[in-house]
């Protein structure tokens, strides 16, 4: 046993290398997920970022895949993009997926990037959530606005499909009696969505000529009322 750790000694004096502490294991490539942000291109959402090559070897045939979710949680959209090259230790590149909207709207998505070389890659992943102002240019459509006409007064009624809109501007054009003649008025109205909103005007209304939305009023998030 003496003659073990003498020889151990005499190893270690002669200064052969002894193991360190490394921030990530060797042959471990190592992923990370930066710069994500998101753009609204008619109906597709466009994500950009950069992934970055964390570790200490290279990793190859990365695949970037992002994954939109509606309110509810189910799967709105989808897309993939991939760096088909040698990513080398401490390189980033961008990266930029489409992700085509169908009647549902993603109110967040996650991006995972990962790669098949080595087999020991560690994936990475980012999540992040969508406001529904977002979607302003997508939402005019869904805005569903009666208007009944009375003697006096306009009554109004808002919906707006599947997004959190408190509020629906409208532009209203009617022909009222004004004495013996007819005259022609625009309205701007503040239209709440889930009650309805009753304009009374002092001369009679003689016609409702065109309903117009002219823009709407966000919730600051989805689950908002």
């Amino acid at each position: 046993m003496r003659r073990i750790m003498t020889a151990l000694l005499l190893l270690v004096a002669a200064g052969l290398p002894t193991a360190t502490a490394a921030p990530w294991p060797d042959g471990i490539a190592v992923l990370q997920l930066g710069d994500v942000d998101h753009a609204l291109r008619e109906r597709t959402i466009v994500i950009s970022g950069i992934v970055r090559n964390a570790g200490r070897v290279p990793v190859r045939s990365l695949v970037i895949d992002a994954a939109g979710y509606s309110p509810i949680g189910d799967l709105a959209a989808f897309g993939a993009d991939g760096i088909p090259w040698a990513l080398l230790p401490g390189v980033a590149e961008r990266f930029q997926i489409f992700l085509p909207l169908g009647s549902a709207l993603a109110s967040r998505y996650t991006v995972t990037v990962t790669g098949s070389q080595p087999a020991q890659t560690r994936p990475a992943s980012v999540t992040r959530v969508i406001f529904p102002a977002f979607y302003r240019p997508l939402v005019l459509p869904r805005v569903h606005v009666k208007v009944e006409l009375e003697p006096f007064a306009l009554l109004f009624t808002a919906a707006v499909d599947d997004v959190p809109v408190t509020a629906v501007h409208v532009t209203v054009n009617v022909l009222v009696q004004e004495e013996t003649n007819v005259a022609f008025r625009v309205l701007t109205v503040e239209v709440p969505v889930g009650r309805p909103l009753r304009l009374r005007l002092a001369p009679l209304i003689v016609q409702v000529v065109a309903v117009t939305v002219t823009d709407v009023v966000f919730a600051p998030s989805w689950t908002s009322p």
